[in-house]
């Protein structure tokens, strides 16, 4: 398919999503009535669309399809001043229909059931860029802390406004204090209680996330979610049915060490306060497990 083809039959997928959501395409002046809101921009695809709540942007690039929102006066012609949202990866060359069903899906599912549920486009801090899942499974991006807190968030609703709180406090999302604080209660939840269908639920999103993500995510699901288990037998027994090879000698590691460890046990449950950033740091495992450079896993 073509690039504006793929474009006309994500928009056919998506609109029935953005019009429930209270967003109605828009289409040049000059387009003939009836026709495509799909226009060509130099070498790029574009979808607009407005509602009282301000405007989103579809642009096809290259193999991206990047989201973008804006406010209602916001100055059209400019791509920047638009806050970027999501990217969802698409291949022309190597994806066909069944693949664009799935983003059309991803991207469905994301309007109702996530972005427009809390989030508006005139907040005060940006709301963060997340990984689509089409990304990370292609290796063209990795997973990273906001969306595997965007995910649970999906998972326990009353974590979307933590979220929200979190980075209009920092000014950037604090990921460790965010789980620490907020969602670490609610997968313990999960986990005490041992319910098959909620546990598939939490190490689903943990497993998928583990096996495509940054460093700094893997540390974060090994030492500052799963090591809330603080290593007991019972409880580590029942969770080993749920992680996948790839996060179990870590998950299990970082068990040992923080039941010898009783420095690492109070780092995991009160975290360094926060200090703007000046150079990237080590995640949480490395620096458990005695390591000054993160190595393995996939980096942005």
């Amino acid at each position: 398919m073509t690039q504006q083809q793929m474009m006309e039959m994500l928009y056919a997928g998506i609109e029935p999503a953005m019009t429930s959501c209270g967003f109605i395409a828009e289409r040049k002046a000059d387009a003939p009535k009836g026709s495509s809101p799909v226009y060509e921009r130099e070498s790029q695809s574009v979808i607009d669309f407005k509602s009282d709540k301000g405007r989103a942007r579809f642009v096809f690039n290259k193999d991206r399809i990047h989201l973008l929102f804006g406010a209602n006066d916001i100055d059209l012609t400019d791509d920047s001043a638009f806050n970027l949202d999501s990217t969802y990866l698409f291949v022309l060359e190597e994806y066909g229909e069944k693949d664009l069903k799935s983003l059309v899906n991803e991207i469905s599912e994301y309007m109702t059931d996530t972005y427009l549920v809390k989030k508006k486009v005139n907040t005060k801090m940006k709301a963060p860029s997340t990984v689509s899942k089409a990304a990370a499974r292609s290796g063209a991006m990795a997973y990273d802390p906001i969306t595997l807190a965007t995910k649970f968030a999906g998972m326990f609703p009353a974590l979307k406004d933590d979220i929200k709180e979190n980075i209009n406090t920092y000014g950037e999302f604090l990921c460790e204090d965010f789980f620490v604080n907020h969602a670490n209660r609610y997968i313990m939840d999960v986990i005490r209680s041992n319910n098959p269908q909620q546990m598939k639920k939490v190490f689903n999103i943990l497993g998928e996330v583990y096996e495509d993500g940054t460093n700094e995510v893997q540390s974060l699901i090994a030492v500052t979610i799963l090591g809330e288990i603080k290593n007991d037998p019972h409880i580590i027994q029942q969770i080993m049915p749920y992680l996948t090879d790839t996060m179990l000698e870590p998950v299990l590691a970082a068990n040992e060490r923080l039941a010898k460890s009783k420095s690492s046990q109070l780092r995991l449950e009160h975290p360094p306060k926060y200090k703007p950033k000046k150079q990237k740091r080590p995640g949480l495992l490395q620096t458990l497990m005695g390591g000054g450079q993160p190595g393995g896993g996939i980096q942005q």
